[in-house]
């Protein structure tokens, strides 16, 4: 199906012509018929004008609307459009920004998000495009993808960009950047172009934001497997974004000075490119990629601090999500995406709580392994929370079925309580027995009972507690003076 687009004045041609010349889409293995384009693009950010031609080559046997009856081989469309974008609005907050939806264009900046069907969608298909972006020589452009190629002639910037994606739609940022890159080997011997594209303001900062960068894609192609793409890129936006596309971050100016967000954000953006990207959610059931990020991005590098640090995330996330209410909470399966400070409570601190809670369960080795397993299978792909248990229990060796149901498709969280606590002398050791309990109905949780001992050391038991309530008998070799639950 084509989608109409909102341009404020639209006048489009379609022609209907034989492309034998142009080899045909394919199929790719999850089904998803890949179209072929060609999207030519001219900007003009101060009077936000768009005029623009794109062409289309579209698989045999299967219907479009405006008419176009199913043909037995391959046609190639072409559309011609033009239009006057929205006025870009710098004033805007960032619930604004995450509801607008509207492509918007200004001299400090333009955002044509593929959700805005700034131009003709075939739904249904993944696009392999060549970009063809012309601005004023003072503006630089991007789209997801490797640059192709840049020449500057009469005033104008001509840049050509590709990439082969499984998203129907593209993206396209502009702004008066400074453009300052470098090179980074991958693990696996490919050359990555790393790029910073940034308001004057803030340029300086370019080249210590791509150190980050590679500090952060060497880092995960340890853990997970060889980067995806062929580049990155940091390009700053004049409202307070924080977008992640294939291939690069686009977060506001104001966002990139603050001091520690090279040492947070931007890992997760880059991140993203493995989780979220390079292997998609199902959003029919649900947002695996936020949390799993933001557990091995956000939550990791307060690990990297220590203990202390990691304690204050977690009591944080807590706090919060005590603070959500019966009203506003929800079971992380219903998490889609964020819009609003309660979704980000559920979709990524809860679900980041769930992959730590993971890892305590398997151990380091064993939750680490399933995840370098799971990319190498689903690369490429989209993936499921049941994808992801799979995986997790092909190499822990456990069935994980119930534990996932009960974290993913509940609300709210278990209530525990210490019930009673006592201890005896047996022999030359320390008996304690503890009684703990929980409500109805009952969570299946491994927890830690902490003692605490005479000679201000501390010991830690694990035990499960599967029902209600159940009773623990501990021992010790000197006089307990205490027992905690869960002080982590």
């Amino acid at each position: 199906m084509i989608r109409r687009f909102p341009l404020g004045v639209l006048m489009a041609s379609v022609h209907l012509a034989a492309a034998t010349q142009i080899a045909a889409a394919d199929e790719p293995a999850h089904g998803r018929p890949v179209v072929s384009a060609e999207l030519e693009i001219r900007l003009e950010p101060e009077t936000r004008t768009l005029q623009a031609a794109g062409r289309w080559i579209l698989p045999g046997g299967r219907s479009q609307r405006w008419q176009l009856a199913a043909a037995a081989g391959e046609r190639r469309l072409e559309i011609r459009w033009r239009g006057v974008l929205d006025p870009l609005d710098t004033g805007v907050d960032h619930r604004g920004v995450m509801t607008q939806n509207a492509p918007v264009a200004g001299p400090r900046g333009t955002f044509l998000a593929e959700t805005s069907y700034w131009h003709p969608v075939l739904q249904g298909a993944g696009l392999d495009y060549q970009v063809v972006i012309d601005t004023p020589s003072d503006q630089h452009a991007v789209v997801p993808g490797a640059p192709a190629g840049e020449e500057v002639r009469a005033g104008r910037r001509i840049q050509r960009y590709g990439f082969r994606r499984p998203e129907s739609a593209v993206t396209l940022m502009s702004g008066p950047y400074r453009v300052i890159q470098r090179e980074y080997r991958s693990v696996d011997g490919r050359r990555l172009l790393l790029r910073a594209l940034l308001h004057p303001e803030i340029a300086g900062q370019g080249p210590d934001d791509l150190e980050a960068v590679a500090r952060y894609v060497a880092r995960y192609e340890v853990q997970i497997g060889a980067y995806p793409y062929e580049a990155f890129s940091i390009v700053s936006s004049p409202t307070p974004t924080g977008f992640g596309f294939p291939t690069l971050t686009y977060m506001g100016v104001d966002v990139l000075r603050l001091p520690f967000i090279r040492g947070s954000s931007l890992g997760h953006e880059v991140l993203h490119n493995w989780w979220g990207n390079g292997v998609r959610p199902d959003y029919a059931g649900g947002n695996w990629s936020e949390g799993l990020t933001t557990f091995m991005a956000d939550y990791a590098f307060r690990e990297d601090i220590g203990e202390e640090a990691a304690l204050e995330t977690r009591v944080g996330w807590l706090r919060d999500f005590a603070a959500l209410g019966a009203t506003t909470d929800k079971p992380l399966i219903d998490f889609r995406s964020r819009t609003h400070g309660a979704e980000q409570v559920i979709g990524y601190n809860k679900a980041a709580m769930l992959f730590l809670m993971l890892r305590d369960a398997i151990g380091r080795d064993a939750f680490e392994q399933a995840l370098r397993q799971f990319w190498l299978s689903h690369r490429g792909e989209t993936a499921s929370w049941d994808d992801l248990r799979r995986a997790l229990e092909r190499v822990s060796h456990r069935d994980l079925h119930a534990w996932f149901e009960q974290w993913l498709a509940r609300s709210g969280a278990p209530e525990l309580k210490l019930a009673s606590a006592s201890t005896a002398r047996a022999g030359d050791r320390w008996r304690v027995d503890v009684r703990v309990t929980q409500g109805s109905p009952a969570y299946r949780l491994r927890l830690p009972l902490v003692l605490s001992l005479e000679d201000g050391t501390e010991r830690t038991h694990w035990v499960e507690l599967n029902g209600t309530q159940q009773a623990y008998r501990l021992q010790a070799e000197l006089r307990p003076l205490a027992v905690t639950l869960d002080p982590e």
